[in-house]
């Protein structure tokens, strides 16, 4: 909770004041005693919303919660905040002396926390260095990792034929079509991963293409490459079209197909939701002389992009996320979306 009254007079809401002070914190600490305090016009608890807003900044939240009787809001957000899935590991106190142990000590351990040699070897790893690509197509490559340094999928599993399967099921269902049943696999085991490549059958060159690679590793890391040209039909057969412009809603399908395919396999492999949190990243290749467009039309003349071939990459840092992103994207593909058609254009 934020201890508000040293505040001075400002210009701005109580409610938004309380945010702005959050989107200054490095690490947030909250503490519950006996009342829940004051409702928002929510209708949450203004620590909830401040709570919830420390987590959609990516913000560490410390829970403490003190040892007395709670009234009915108290108990609910204490029940909620120390969930044993979806909240954070509390500590009890009782005095004021024994709360300023626990901060120092959990600040203690947050501050010494130093990335291990893995992690740093996975961070300096270019994931957009050898991207796959298809002959003449656009490609766009999603690259989702684990924040946690840890094997997510047993190398025994994932090089089972009862694995493969349920990734199968799982990326050629309704809600997610990374995969389509029309279309051949070829699928194998690279080291510490599970590649399977989605490519056209032979003689169907006129069809449309859903061309996709998907590489998931024992660590947890997604990477997914799919076309984001000819997989739909927009310009007549014989027509520029496909060869000059990339439709923008293409690049958000294919976005929005790769999220939800990372949101069910992660409730497969992590179902005690163990990950909460993700960097990720995505990439355009192949753009060459293409423009990208939003809902674009055929027409007699077209501009031709002089940037050459090389690739695109959004984000000049992965990007954090949190585990609810993977469910609801939107706001993750608009601005992954807005960066890639800005740079397109540099």
């Amino acid at each position: 909770m934020l201890v508000n009254e040293d505040f001075p007079s400002l210009a701005s809401s109580s409610r938004n004041a309380c945010l702005d002070a959050i989107d200054s914190c490095d690490y947030v600490i909250t503490i519950i005693g006996h009342r829940g305090g004051w409702t928002a016009p929510s209708g949450r608890l203004i620590v909830e919303e401040e709570y919830e807003h420390a987590r959609a900044c990516k913000l560490p939240v410390l829970l403490f919660l003190q040892a007395v009787d709670r009234d009915a809001d108290a108990v609910r957000l204490a029940q909620r905040l120390s969930d044993f899935v979806d909240g954070g590991f509390r500590r009890t106190f009782s005095t004021p002396e024994e709360l300023r142990d626990e901060i120092e000590r959990a600040l203690r351990t947050l501050l010494a926390a130093t990335p291990t040699s893995k992690t740093m070897r996975r961070q300096t790893r270019d994931y957009f260095a050898a991207p796959y690509k298809v002959p003449s197509a656009t490609m766009l490559r999603f690259v989702l990792l684990p924040e946690r340094e840890e094997e997510v999928i047993d190398p025994v599993r994932i090089g089972s034929e009862e694995f493969r399967a349920r990734v199968y099921e799982i990326a050629h269902s309704s809600s997610v079509r990374l995969f389509s049943y029309e279309r051949p696999k070829l699928p194998k085991i690279e080291e510490d991963s599970l590649v399977i490549t989605q490519t056209e059958a032979r003689g169907r060159h006129d069809e449309e293409a859903e061309h996709a690679r998907l590489q998931l590793t024992e660590a947890g890391e997604i990477v997914i490459d799919a076309n984001v040209t000819g997989r739909v039909q927009r310009g007549s057969r014989h027509s520029m079209f496909d060869t000059l412009i990339v439709a923008l809603e293409d690049v958000e399908s294919v976005l929005a197909i790769s999220f939800s395919f990372a949101a069910a396999i992660y409730d497969e492999i992590d179902p005690f939701k163990r990950h909460q949190r993700f960097n990720y990243n995505v990439a355009l290749t192949g753009l060459d002389s293409r423009t990208l467009e939003r809902n674009p039309r055929e027409r007699s003349s077209y501009t031709m992009s002089m940037r050459g071939q090389g690739t695109i990459v959004a984000f000049d840092a992965f990007r954090l996320i949190e585990r609810s992103d993977l469910r609801s994207p939107q706001g993750e593909i608009g601005r992954a979306v807005t960066l890639l058609t800005r740079k397109a254009g540099d």
